[in-house]
């Protein structure tokens, strides 16, 4: 008889979740789980940065772990296994205040303190090759975007993928092709917003798994390839009361609420970009031609702008922030609009107009952090423990590639040097 087991899946910064295989009876009760606070400090290639939390000084300690049972799916690709979300907590047993599933948790709260539930959507763009030993063989002959030869290529995965993910609740509403090798985009249904973020962070990883399962390689990375097109993250985002979109009034246009909530989306921008950008290699995806922006402006059905609104009608009026990549961490990112939006609401702000200078966003991840580490607000609205910890994976991160570059002798250097000094 198969003894019954438990993916455990535990949000990080980097890879989305992390986890373990478990005995299904270890999940019942929560205390006899646990899993290493170095998690917040591993990097996506397991470089390990020291936060205040978890660090050489006190030797990395574990956390207790706890299963939101509400999270729980079974696995139907992988039987007699089912997966559940669980959450590091502290010896009060709140969730530890780094993770970044728990400052989610935190806003959609404070929304309700104003009757308020933020509903999200995510899409993102993603690259498919076809051998993982060598990612640079993209699936498909041509780069066509929307092509229906391209779709009928991949109709099998895509087919399979939506099927795996109607199964554990996951409404996969479309996918198609993107302009660029191998490029292609799903978009996801909209849901509440952890919900949102939690199939989010499945559907990415489920991806990746049933890729692995046939041969295939899914990536996220922001910008492979310098001079095509970038893979964005972009999420859509609503404000619901009593179960009604409340985004647009009844004339068409934004309601009182939905423009503070959008007016903080652009003045919060600046400070979130390390959370929508968190790598070097989000900042090479950053070029308006390519239409992702440089400046937190918005416009009506607008790809050009950061947050391009879609006010068709009242029941699907919505924001699309365009910034966020497609290599950021579901959680992240919700988290910054959140926390940006919030702030909109909280300090009645209003949106720009139309003389107004738009405000220029960090282009680079160094810029980017300096930012998030003076905002003003931030710390109390996402907390002190995530800004210090995420800050200093980030640090690392722009240090790395700072000594990297450094000391690496480049291809244009060598050709435009060697043989000619």
């Amino acid at each position: 008889m198969t003894v019954p087991m438990t993916q455990l899946e535990v949000p990080d910064y980097d890879l989305g979740i992390r986890g373990k295989l478990v005995r299904t009876e270890k999940t019942v009760d929560p205390t006899r789980l646990a899993f290493c606070t170095i998690l917040y400090g591993l990097s996506v290639v397991d470089e390990v940065s020291d936060t205040p939390v978890s660090n050489a000084g006190n030797g990395y300690p574990d956390a207790r772990l706890v299963p939101d049972q509400s999270t729980r799916v079974a696995l139907p690709w992988r039987p007699g296994t089912d997966a559940v979300i669980a959450d590091m907590v502290g010896a009060d047993g709140a969730p530890l205040a780094m993770s970044p599933r728990n400052s989610l948790r935190s806003l959609v709260d404070r929304y309700a303190e104003l009757d308020l539930e933020p509903v999200l959507g995510f899409e993102y763009e993603f690259w498919l090759f076809q051998d993982r030993e060598d990612p640079r063989r993209p699936l498909g002959s041509t780069e066509n975007a929307y092509s229906l030869s391209r779709i009928a290529e991949s109709q099998s995965l895509a087919t399979e993928f939506i099927d795996r993910m109607h199964a554990v609740g996951i409404e996969i509403e479309m996918f198609h092709t993107e302009l660029g090798p191998g490029f292609f985009e799903f978009t996801m249904a909209p849901a509440p917003a952890c919900q949102a973020a939690d199939a989010a962070v499945r559907a990415r990883q489920y991806l990746r798994d049933l890729c692995a399962e046939r041969g295939l390689h899914a990536s996220f990375m922001a910008k492979p390839f310098g001079d095509k097109s970038g893979a964005g993250g972009h999420v859509h985002s609503s404000l619901n009361r009593n179960g009604k979109n409340i985004f647009a009034d009844d004339h068409g246009w934004l309601s009182a609420e939905a423009g503070h909530y959008l007016a903080g989306l652009l003045a919060g921008m600046a400070d979130t970009t390390a959370m929508l950008n968190p790598y070097v290699n989000s900042f090479k995806r950053i070029d308006p031609e390519m239409f992702t922006p440089v400046h937190a402006t918005y416009g009506h059905d607008d790809r050009s702008t950061a947050c391009r609104l879609i006010l068709n009608d009242a029941k699907s009026a919505r924001v699309e922030h365009r910034r966020p990549g497609a290599d950021a961490s579901p959680y992240l990112v919700a988290t910054a609009l959140l926390a940006a939006g919030f702030l909109g609401l909280q300090e009645n702000l209003t949106l720009p107009g139309s003389d107004a200078v738009p405000a220029p966003l960090p282009g680079d991840l160094t810029a980017a952090i300096d930012a998030f580490e003076n905002s003003p607000w931030l710390p109390d609205l996402v907390g002190k423990a995530f800004c210090a910890s995420f800050a200093a994976t980030r640090r690392a991160e722009a240090q790395r590639y700072a000594q990297w570059l450094k000391t690496t002798i480049t291809s244009w250097e060598l050709t435009r040097h060697l043989e000619h000094q």
